[in-house]
């Protein structure tokens, strides 16, 4: 996920909308950081997840896989920080520095992308395809113009956050990871343009 502070002057942070109770509504999920559900690792509420809209036959739609939730006011919400490991595709998962988002942009064909996640850390490839209408396997969900990408990915990834580094640790954030194939080595991302058309205007940095 990516901190963020939304139209309204909330500050949270944005993830995987299928990481919460219900993909496609504001449910109120809660959420703690590890994974234990106690008072004391609580990080926030989810406040926003836009519902899927009718689209072809027996689907439903979204433009993006993402949502938005208040931070715990208990909760240190950094703007523009990603947690950064030691080198892309290496599988280390121990954090030595950060990554600093200077702003947002869309993706380039062949262009070279990253991401950092909790199960398969960051990984790093190439923009395969862009603006993909994407079946989600074993439902009747369809994620308009989403993005591929052929870097490494696991279960446990989604809400990852998806970035060009520009220089140093300076980065340009490009959206947020959902999906992979069944291989772990592509995986499918919401642009931010698109998440921002379903969260509204949000400030990254």
């Amino acid at each position: 996920s990516f901190n963020a502070r939304n139209s309204n002057g909330v500050l949270g942070y944005v993830t995987a909308s299928h990481c919460s109770n219900t993909q496609g509504a504001a449910d109120g999920t809660l959420y703690y950081q590890p994974l234990n559900q106690v008072s004391a690792e609580y990080i926030g509420q989810e406040i926003a997840d836009p519902a899927f809209f009718r689209c072809a036959r027996g689907k439903k739609c979204r433009y993006s896989d993402a949502n938005f939730s208040a931070g715990d006011s208990a909760v240190t919400f950094t703007l523009g920080a990603i947690a950064e490991t030691s080198a892309p595709n290496n599988g280390s998962l121990d954090i030595v520095g950060q990554f600093n988002i200077t702003g947002e942009e869309p993706a380039t064909l062949g262009q070279t992308v990253n991401k950092v996640g909790r199960t398969t850390g960051w990984t790093q490839g190439k923009v395969t395809n862009t603006c993909v209408n994407t079946g989600v396997s074993g439902s009747n969900i369809v994620l308009l113009c989403q993005n591929f990408v052929d870097a490494g990915v696991g279960a446990g990834d989604s809400g990852s956050p998806v970035f060009r580094i520009v220089s140093g640790d300076s980065i340009m954030l490009q959206g947020t990871l959902w999906g992979g194939n069944s291989s772990g080595t592509l995986f499918v991302y919401s642009p931010i343009a698109n998440i921002e058309s379903e969260l509204g205007a949000l400030t990254t940095n």
